[in-house]
């Protein structure tokens, strides 16, 4: 190749590797996901969980069940919220309502109620988990939490990667 033809080239070839430099840093490498979520019904709401966010079944612990966890310093609305499943299976799972909570946009901490929370987990393997999530909670929306309102409804969707190096 001639220094000329190398010049006209060299932009596209830096071009092609910066973008491909930024693929090793994914979740599907480094671990992590998203939760979407609304509340009763709203808009789309996305939360980023890092690698730390969500603990699989014996995977970096000797745990038996699904956490996920949105610490408030990460939402963009101030949401925070706390959802269990014990044993997770493929299918309808049921929640640990002692261990799962919300709070909107830095409200006090809304507790379960009624016998219809629970999780449908659509694939759980080594790599990727994905489940969706049917949960109805206190309202606490007005700072305190009022048992004469229809509860909230939270429907939400996880997509979460397992880092290789935990695989």
């Amino acid at each position: 190749m001639h220094s000329s033809s190398f010049k006209i080239f060299a932009p596209f070839i830096v071009a092609g590797l910066t973008a491909c430099s930024g693929i090793n840093d994914s979740w599907e490498v480094k671990g992590g996901g998203y939760l979407k979520y609304s509340i009763n019904g709203g808009e789309e709401i996305s939360q980023e969980l890092e690698r730390n966010d969500v603990e699989i079944p014996y995977i970096r612990n000797n745990h038996h069940y699904l956490f996920i966890k949105v610490p408030m310093d990460r939402s963009e609305r101030k949401d925070q919220m706390n959802i269990m499943v014990n044993e997770p299976k493929l299918g309808k799972n049921a929640i640990v309502a002692s261990y799962t909570w919300l709070q909107i946009q830095a409200t006090p901490k809304a507790t379960l109620i009624g016998n219809n929370n629970y999780a449908t987990i659509d694939q759980k393997d080594d790599t990727k988990w994905t489940a969706t999530f049917n949960l109805q909670f206190k309202d606490c929306r007005q700072g305190v939490c009022n048992d004469s309102l229809p509860p909230i409804t939270f429907k939400g969707r996880l997509q979460y990667w397992i880092a290789e190096d935990d695989r």
